[in-house]
């Protein structure tokens, strides 16, 4: 039988080994925290600055250089656009939503002898009345200015008509038209972004 310091004994020496490896568990515990308070801190750091080892300057260059190229593609996408709507203002045939100032309808007044000198004034021949409208507008803002300048002219009677590829509608309806061409439009840069 053990007497009762034995077993003191090897109850103290229990409790010392207990000891130790509560306190080299408290340790790793310490360590751990201490890494994972390190890896959120760098996790954070990056998120709002550059790091200055490893390929991460190189990989925020290319970014950036990516970005900035994009962007001009974009501005050049967006320069053609308005190239191309300038040039079918001009062009004599009708694609897409247009507004004209009509400036009157008369039904025994013939212009057609000098429309090749009236170069911007459109004469629409339907039924009994001649319409003769001026100016070729891709935005209906921009129409409405003219049409307020052609009545500050003494031209009272003039307003504003609307035209899808080349037919008349109504103002609601090529505006709407003019939406859905825009949204096709941004569709379309938004699945090629370039």
């Amino acid at each position: 039988m053990e007497t009762l310091a034995e077993q003191f004994q090897q109850v103290s020496k229990q409790k010392s080994r207990v000891q130790r490896h509560n306190k080299l568990l408290k340790q790793g515990l310490m360590l751990s925290a201490g890494l994972i308070f390190l890896l959120i801190g760098y996790l954070i750091f990056i998120e709002f600055f550059t790091p200055v080892f490893g390929r991460w300057p190189q990989v925020q260059k290319s970014l950036q250089r990516a970005e900035a190229h994009n962007h001009y593609l974009k501005e050049q996408i967006d320069s053609l656009y308005r190239v191309n709507d300038l040039l079918l203002e001009l062009s004599p045939y009708y694609t897409g939503v247009f507004y004209e100032v009509q400036i009157g309808a008369f039904e025994n007044f013939d212009l057609a002898n000098y429309q090749e000198d009236l170069v911007k004034m459109n004469i629409d021949y339907n039924g009994p009345l001649d319409q003769y409208t001026l100016g070729k507008f891709r935005d209906l803002p921009r129409a409405l200015a003219f049409q307020k300048d052609i009545q500050q002219m003494g031209i009272q009677d003039a307003f504003v008509v609307a035209k899808v590829d080349g037919e008349r509608v109504s103002v609601n309806e090529a505006l709407r038209e003019g939406e859905r061409l825009q949204e096709s439009r941004e569709e379309s840069l938004e699945k090629n972004p370039t």
